[in-house]
């Protein structure tokens, strides 16, 4: 994660505020993750399920620009954590994954 919209403060369950209209860049650095396994970048995989949608995902100089949205189905529930997982494949063949959580703001 990077930026100032998340909240660190249990590492285990990042959490960002996402408000209901949103179609949101999340910027996610490997550099670190990368560089504790021992290998580069291969690829990724972004994984989630309704009410989120990953729109989009790219990778660029060692960061993961996803593009997030909630689906109009199943409704969300305003104020509920919604975790989507990010999924990185090293070239020698490793792969971790990382969840990370959008919190729907209340209007």
């Amino acid at each position: 994660m990077i930026g100032p919209a998340w909240d660190l403060s249990n590492p285990d369950k990042p959490v960002a505020k996402f408000d209901p209209n949103a179609i949101r860049v999340i910027p996610f650095s490997v550099v670190d993750l990368l560089e504790s396994m021992g290998t580069t970048y291969a690829s990724h995989q972004v994984i989630a399920a309704a009410p989120l949608e990953c729109v989009s995902s790219q990778q660029a100089d060692g960061v993961i620009a996803i593009r997030m949205k909630l689906v109009a189905s199943p409704t969300f529930i305003e104020g509920s954590k919604y975790p989507f997982t990010v999924r990185v494949v090293g070239a020698d063949g490793q792969q971790d994954d990382r969840t990370l959580w959008l919190q729907v703001k209340s209007r």
